[in-house]
């Protein structure tokens, strides 16, 4: 039977869709997982056969691994490893083997961290130099003496918004990134096109720059209880491996006496997401088949993940203020050069011999609205994928972004023509 091309390239689009998707989520899962098995007492395809569907059902059955015949393709590398280590100890029947397996793969992981820092600072030098450095020389110059400045500097932007989205999600570290918020979240920016149409009909200046920063802020303060509720959730679940681990006697009553949880279902519900998730089942594991020495280790890595987190945050915050910073420079400056050019007016035959001609300046201030906005696209975006690990919560940001760049040229657009007299 003959099927139709376009349900061929559907289907393809599909499984590529699926596979990217597998490999993100055992990616960001291969540590935390690694976590649960170090810290249960069985061996780790048993722990896996029991946690498997609390959030990792995507894994292959362990019966499947146990007997090889499990494939592996599609799955990151780091969770490949933990993997073989689990099959390797379950086979052995020691537990030796997957403790130095899975040591190696924190120890990695640390060295990832130690490098973090470095390669998010690089990744905000890259994209002020597509934001800022760029169009102040490059499109500024192109405006002056000849046509297609308004393309180049879009077009520029655009590169900057690509690098921030994918170096974002390559350079943050998968599993310390802040759990994706649910797609509804994202509704509210929806708001954001009949804001422009609004704007656009009173002529407000930059409507599509202006229509961004209001759309954007619900979903901002959305995403900000996300990600406030997402670090407490982490803070809760060391607070609770640290309460179990320093128990004199049953760990149980000690965690039902702090008040951290009321049953040992709690562990299981569906709000522990990443290292919360880790925390909670390894906890699990624990109270439900012994092995209280293993909450000393557990309770070890997850000090080790919250300090991290705490620290890249704190180092990260000023990064916020750059974006912000950056983004009035980028809407001051374009001001400026768009009021230079009432220096050539009158200039005619004089300005036509070397040149210089305002042509380029009157294209480039038809593109502004579009520049403005997809610039501060781009510093929300690489603010997110710097302190989140997840560009695609850009929303959290763009109030500021555009904003900052839509005031900046607005009050710069005012300001500037008395600099050329």
């Amino acid at each position: 039977m003959l099927h139709p091309v376009g349900s061929t390239s559907r289907a393809k689009g599909g499984a590529a869709s699926a596979a990217l998707l597998r490999w993100v989520r055992s990616e960001a899962d291969a540590v935390p997982l690694a976590l649960v098995m170090l810290s249960s007492p069985q061996l780790p395809l048993t722990t896996l056969r029991e946690v498997r569907r609390y959030g990792f059902d995507y894994l292959p059955d362990p019966e499947d691994l146990a007997l090889g015949s499990a494939k592996l393709d599609g799955y990151s590398e780091r969770m490949r490893r933990v993997l073989e280590a689990a099959v390797e100890a379950q086979r052995s029947g020691s537990r030796s083997a997957l403790e130095e397996r899975l040591r190696d793969v924190l120890a990695e992981l640390r060295t990832t961290l130690e490098t973090a820092d470095y390669n998010i600072s690089n990744l905000y030098s890259l994209v002020s130099t597509f934001t800022s450095t760029i169009p102040a020389t490059i499109v500024a110059t192109l405006a002056l003496v000849g046509s297609g400045a308004g393309m180049t500097a879009l077009a520029l932007v655009a590169v900057g918004l690509v690098l921030a989205l994918v170096s974002g999600l390559v350079i943050f570290p998968w599993e310390f990134g802040v759990p994706t918020p649910p797609w509804r979240t994202y509704l509210p920016l929806l708001s954001a096109l009949p804001l422009y149409l609004l704007l656009w009909w009173l002529k407000v200046e930059a409507p599509m720059t202006l229509s961004l920063a209001l759309g954007s802020i619900p979903t901002m303060v959305l995403h900000l209880w996300w990600t406030s509720a997402e670090l407490r959730r982490l803070e809760r679940a060391r607070e609770m491996v640290r309460v179990a681990a320093r128990a004199v006697g049953n760990p149980y009553h000690a965690l039902v006496r702090e008040g951290l949880i009321q049953d040992p279902e709690d562990l299981l519900r569906p709000e522990w997401r990443g290292f919360a998730r880790a925390a909670a089942l390894g906890l699990w594991q624990v109270l439900l088949h012994g092995g209280y020495e293993n909450l000393r280790r557990l309770e070890e890595y997850m000090s080790q993940v919250i300090e991290f987190v705490k620290r890249l945050r704190s180092k990260t915050r000023v990064f916020l203020i750059y974006a912000v910073v950056e983004a009035a420079i980028v809407g001051a400056v374009y001001a400026v050069v768009i009021a230079s050019g009432s220096l050539f007016q009158g200039g005619g035959e004089w300005l036509a011999r070397t040149g210089i001609s305002a042509a380029g300046l009157a294209e480039l201030r038809a593109y502004m609205d579009p520049i403005l906005a997809v610039t501060s696209l781009t510093l929300a975006a690489a603010t997110a994928g710097a302190r989140e690990g997840r560009p695609h919560l850009l929303p959290q940001y763009l109030p500021l972004c555009a904003g900052s760049v839509w005031l900046a040229w607005v009050l710069a657009s005012i300001w500037a023509p008395g600099l050329f007299g």
